[in-house]
């Protein structure tokens, strides 16, 4: 019978602890570089944003024809969704003038609710300056009377400007709550996620949509756009006026993003999310 030197053993037993010990560290690697990379399960879009954005330039109509509540509810939806995720932040600005000095260093402008007959017809707003900041890049976010005045709305209240040159909508006399449904397209343009602010990640759910329930509708318009067309929200209720067409609807004009809304994210009860998503795409973040 052989007898192993002890040297020989010694060795055996130093080549054992050495594939023992790299077997633990390659371990700890795949661990390490699991965590970083792969054991995320919802879909981020490092490509389009990152997790901490830049801060976003707001610059909020509070003129002639607007109403306290919708701007109010603007505002407050920007803070809430800075409290919910502080890798955000909006510097917003309140005006009553709109033209190409108080538009400069903006990213996006917002004109909610409120009388478009009277926004329509104030001097004080020059609709070729919001022209020309958004075909240079910039961002538009209309609701209600703000979607009317940007769209090509031509009816009894005046005409629009043009800004969102593929979107048409017509007037409404409605005043009801409705629940609206984000598409797969919406949930996807936005980053949306049900119950989440992360402006870099989304999940859809079993459906591919979510809908969201009581939207304040106060003579909301009902949008269409030219062509074939997705919209970002529908009407989940199909037995309405409202029926047929889009609830929120994306445009581009030149270099920059437009979004209108017919009903109201920002009134009771409100959508943060939702609001501080739409700013954000029309700034380009997301």
């Amino acid at each position: 019978m052989y007898e192993f030197s002890p040297v020989l053993v010694k060795g055996v037993e130093n080549i054992k602890k050495f594939k023992y010990t790299l077997f633990v560290l390659i371990i700890i690697i795949c661990v390490v570089i699991g965590v970083i990379y792969g054991f995320n399960l919802q879909n981020d879009s490092p490509t389009t944003c990152n997790s901490t954005l830049e801060a976003v330039n707001v610059l909020i109509y509070r003129g002639e024809g607007s109403t306290t509540d919708s701007v109010e509810g603007i505002i407050y939806c920007l803070k809430q969704a800075e409290k919910d995720n502080p890798n955000i932040q909006f510097n917003y600005t309140t005006t009553d003038v709109i033209n190409s000095k108080t538009l400069a260093s903006q990213d996006v402008l917002v004109i909610s609710g409120g009388d478009i007959r009277l926004i329509f017809n104030n001097p004080d707003i020059n609709p070729g300056d919001i022209k020309e900041f958004v075909a240079g890049g910039k961002g538009y976010l209309g609701i209600c009377a703000g979607a009317y005045v940007a769209s090509n709305y031509n009816g009894e209240y005046g005409s629009g400007w043009g800004i969102a040159p593929n979107i048409e909508c017509n007037y409404t006399s409605i005043d009801d709550m409705q629940p609206l449904t984000l598409t797969n397209y919406g949930i996807n343009t936005l980053k949306y996620s049900e119950g989440t602010i992360n402006p870099c990640a989304f999940v859809i759910n079993d459906t591919e949509t979510i809908t969201l329930l009581s939207f304040p509708l106060i003579n909301s318009p009902r949008l269409y756009k030219n062509g074939n067309y997705t919209p970002i929200a529908i009407y989940t209720e199909n037995d309405t006026i409202m029926s047929g067409s889009a609830a929120i609807l994306d445009d581009t004009y030149g270099s920059g993003r437009i979004i209108l809304s017919g009903p109201h994210p920002e009134l009771n009860p409100a959508k943060p999310g939702l609001v501080a998503r739409m700013v954000l795409w029309a700034s380009k973040k997301i």
